[in-house]
């Protein structure tokens, strides 16, 4: 691309921008503000391909920034820095600013720059492509695999199919939803974090890996700050709902999702800000190796 990556960092300490403005101002375009308000008047006024906010600022927190950013630049890539603690502040980033990845503090110098240079590689692809007008797909039913045994999760995704025309497919096992992933093109996965007595985390951060498209929205009853992070990391999920479900919102965001997943299918061309971290726990990462070979028929599909 023939501009330089252009990177926003927002904190309220001027100390830690200079830090970050020295270690990565060789590499990127770097612009620092110290007022999230600023920062949000620049954004309407310059272009800017990364933002990286911390979340505890006095004028504004960084989810209430992200969101604000969202809305004036959607193809920014947004990244919050937090501290481990902060749940809410996960949640809220996450469903309100869809964050492309979420960094502790006191950050890892090379996780940082790791995370920046994949978020910089899709914003230059994202420049580089070809604008591509919507088609009819973008009205076209959907298929939305449920993984949930609970009743108000399924009643309450059943009606949002019906009054959608969407198609719902259901797994009561890992198995089953491997099996359906193979046979069936899927655009939204609905998933508690227990299926069956099974973890379902692996196979959404497999899935992050071999579909990027794919939007997973987890539903589940508590789900701790760590597991959190790890999930949108590694697994990039749209959103997450804690149970007890509530309607409203959970009819929020599966309309969000079914939104998104039209536009995306609508635009093959289409560069999706989306990339899963490979999960660092070694277990971990052998079970993710391992859905991925047994998800082979999916990949070879989507990259036919």
């Amino acid at each position: 691309m023939s501009q330089p990556i252009r990177i926003l960092f927002i904190d309220d300490e001027e100390r830690i921008l200079r830090s970050l403005a020295l270690q990565f101002r060789r590499q990127y375009e770097v612009l620092t503000e110290s007022d999230p308000h600023r920062a949000l008047e620049r954004l309407k006024s310059e272009p800017v391909h990364i933002i990286v906010s911390d979340q505890r600022m006095p004028q504004m927190s960084g989810a209430q920034l992200l969101a604000q950013a969202r809305e004036i630049a959607p193809e920014t890539l947004r990244i919050l820095l937090t501290g481990y603690s902060d749940l809410d502040a996960a949640v809220e980033a996450l469903n309100s600013g869809g964050i492309f990845r979420y960094l502790t503090k006191p950050w890892d110098q090379q996780e940082m720059a790791f995370t920046l240079r994949q978020a910089a590689e899709i914003a230059a692809r994202q420049a580089q492509a070809p604008v591509t007008a919507a088609t009819s797909e973008v009205s076209a039913p959907l298929n939305v695999l449920l993984l949930d045994e609970d009743a108000d999760t399924l009643a309450c995704v059943d009606d949002f199919c019906r009054a959608g025309g969407h198609r719902l497919l259901r797994a009561r096992s890992l198995a089953e939803a491997l099996a359906l992933l193979n046979l069936e093109p899927v655009q939204l996965l609905i998933s508690d974090l227990k299926l069956a007595g099974e973890d379902t985390a692996p196979l959404l951060k497999s899935l992050a890996q071999a579909h990027p498209r794919l939007l997973s929205l987890v539903v589940t009853p508590f789900c701790d700050t760590q597991a959190l992070l790890k999930l949108i990391n590694e697994a990039q999920i749209f959103r997450y709902l804690p149970k007890p479900i509530r309607r409203g919102l959970f009819e929020k965001g599966l309309k969000a999702a079914a939104e998104q997943a039209s536009i995306w299918r609508a635009e093959p061309a289409r560069v999706v800000g989306r990339v899963a971290a490979i999960p660092k726990d070694e277990r971990e990462s052998e079970k993710v190796g391992s859905l991925l070979g047994m998800l082979g028929r999916l990949r070879e599909r989507l990259t036919a």
